[in-house]
């Protein structure tokens, strides 16, 4: 059964439309994804300039901040606190009331003692020794120490959340230089007011982080959701930017660190707006590609309509080449190159029924010929085999028997010539045989008895003629015993299949020596055989492999001879001609 093959017009059209598909699908998918590589790095970009200007904002304030640190340590060494406690006050009271963000500056001796500065309301005082910032002026003298979170101001007239600036100094006092630590208060919201920054998205916050990573500012309002998610994650980090998510948000964070006080600096920006600008061109790019795949595909159906209907017809007329039919002309009308193609495939086809038409006659003559060829080999093989016997009775004086085979020989003959024919009928053929046997009855008596029982329904079928007396002649040849044998020749019609059957009683032959003549008959074996080869060769010459010579033999009783061969009266009736 044929296998249902797809028209080559929906070939055209599925592979126009997987070709234009997928190229368009791969250039939809690497325009979206530069697009989100781009808005990455814009994200990014943006979030770096933020913090670069917010440190900028914080590392300006702070310098200005140790200007005014380093002013006030050289001014309270060369003044005397004892002799120009007044005119120190003064100095100390003025920067603060220049620099609106400190809340007070104040002068400590080692003791923790208030020298210069206003005064220190009582609760507060106590312990200055032990705050953070105090001992590290002590520790590392060289350096200004920022501490956060370091609760309200000293001064009794304050009352605010301040960030203290330490630093250990050396003061002038009865002209004695004394140690001291320097402490400037600096309000936290001005500090907070630095921190302030815009386009960091509806989420978007900035966070402050000391030295040990203790959070010291935030500007997201409370309840504070989204630092509880950011700080964690910007504690790990000390330099540079990455993407994190944050609950159901992205965020992009970017850390830098403060030269002077060593607090990192933390823009969280909220990145959900790139993530919805990359859906809206991600839903943009497929728009286009449904839309683009469908006059794509309005376009490569036409074309594909317009290139497949005349190959369709050229396939078709193929198709009923195949079949044998060499008669339908081809008109076709389309492409040149189509039209073409057709024009040489009529001349091709007229060519092949030309040719078909020569070779078959060819053929015909060439199987006559071959068959003739090889029927002529059993004739003076007989001939040869017949003139040996009358040569023999005559040498015996046996006259009568010389005439029956003369008349026997005569009688065999002419149903060899059969006048010219290659295919006789059953019945000839089966007479044939009986003349045979006869003249070798003669020669051989007593040697064997033989029996013809042919179905009489298939006395008038043809077959080819000279194809039974071979193998009767091996069988009486070689397989009749010393003793007195029997040869059976039987006949009949078995579906579409004549079968002649050629028995004889005898040794039988071994299994080897079956093999052997299967190798002789099919040529095989260099050893001569006219005989059983030249039957075999002539059934498969014209019958084709369907014919069969089959051989079998029980040891001491039989040795059986068949010959199946195809029965088709019409084809025999068109290759007799």
């Amino acid at each position: 059964m044929r296998k249902a093959s797809i028209p080559i017009g929906f070939n055209i059209f599925f592979a126009t439309m997987a070709i234009v598909s997928g190229v368009l699908l791969m250039a939809s998918f690497a325009s979206l994804a530069v697009f989100s590589k781009a808005l990455d790095e814009q994200v990014a970009a943006q979030s770096r300039e933020i913090n670069k200007q917010i440190v900028r904002n914080f590392e300006s304030y702070i310098n200005s901040v140790i200007e005014t640190a380093n002013y006030i340590q050289f001014a309270s060494y060369t003044l005397d606190a004892a002799r120009d406690a007044g005119a120190m006050s003064e100095l100390y009271a003025m920067n603060v009331e220049l620099k609106r963000d400190m809340a007070a500056v104040f002068l400590f001796d080692l003791e923790g003692n208030v020298i210069a500065g206003p005064t220190v309301e009582y609760s507060r005082s106590l312990g200055v020794r032990a705050m953070p910032w105090f001992e590290a002026a002590l520790k590392i003298p060289e350096i200004f120490h920022f501490s956060a979170g370091v609760g309200k101001s000293l001064s009794e007239t304050k009352d605010e959340e301040i960030i203290a600036v330490a630093k250990a100094i050396e003061y002038t006092r009865n002209e004695n230089v004394f140690e001291g630590v320097l402490l400037i208060e600096l309000k936290r919201s001005a500090i907070v007011d630095l921190a302030r920054a815009s386009n960091l998205g509806a989420a978007g916050h900035i966070l402050i982080l000391d030295e040990n990573g203790v959070l010291l500012y935030t500007s997201e309002s409370a309840p504070g959701a989204m630092t509880l998610l950011s700080y964690p994650i910007a504690a790990q980090m000390f330099m540079g930017g990455r993407t994190a998510s944050l609950g159901r948000s992205e965020a992009y964070l970017n850390v830098n660190t403060l030269g002077q006080t060593r607090w990192r600096i933390v823009t969280v920006n909220d990145v959900d707006q790139r993530r919805a600008a990359v859906q809206r061109f991600g839903a943009f790019l497929l728009i286009m590609l449904v839309v683009s795949v469908a006059v794509s595909g309005f376009v490569a159906g036409l074309i594909s309509m317009q290139v497949s209907r005349p190959i369709g017809q050229l396939k078709r007329a193929m198709q009923k080449v195949e079949l044998g039919d060499l008669s339908a002309p081809l008109e076709v009308h389309g492409q040149q190159e189509i039209v073409a193609l057709s024009h040489s495939f009529n001349s091709m086809v007229t060519k092949i029924g030309d040719l078909m038409s020569n070779l078959v006659a060819q053929q015909r003559e060439k199987r006559k010929s071959e068959l003739l060829a090889l029927q002529n080999q059993i004739n003076p093989h007989f001939l040869y085999n017949t003139l040996d016997s009358i040569v023999w009775l005559a040498e015996h004086g046996r006259n009568s028997d010389v005439v029956t085979t003369v008349v026997s020989l005569a009688r065999f003959f002419r149903i060899s010539i059969s006048k010219g024919e290659t295919f006789i009928t059953v019945e000839d053929e089966i007479a044939h045989v009986h003349n045979y046997l006869t003249i070798q009855s003669i020669r051989y008596v007593d040697k064997f008895t033989y029996k013809i029982d042919v179905e009489p329904s298939i006395l008038q079928l043809k077959v080819m003629k000279l194809i039974l007396q071979p193998i009767v002649e091996n069988a009486i040849y070689h397989g009749v015993g010393e003793e007195s044998g029997h040869i059976l020749i039987s006949g009949r019609l078995d579906g579409d299949f004549l079968e002649f059957e050629v028995i004889n009683s005898g040794y039988g032959i071994s299994p080897s020596r079956v093999q052997e003549m299967y190798d002789i008959m099919r040529g095989g074996s260099a050893k001569p055989s006219v005989g059983i080869r030249n039957v075999y060769q002539r059934l498969t010459l014209y019958y084709g492999p369907r014919a069969e010579v089959i051989i079998t033999s029980v040891p001491d009783e039989s040795t059986s001879v068949a010959l199946r061969i195809p029965h088709n009266p019409l084809e025999q009736e068109q290759n007799h001609e």
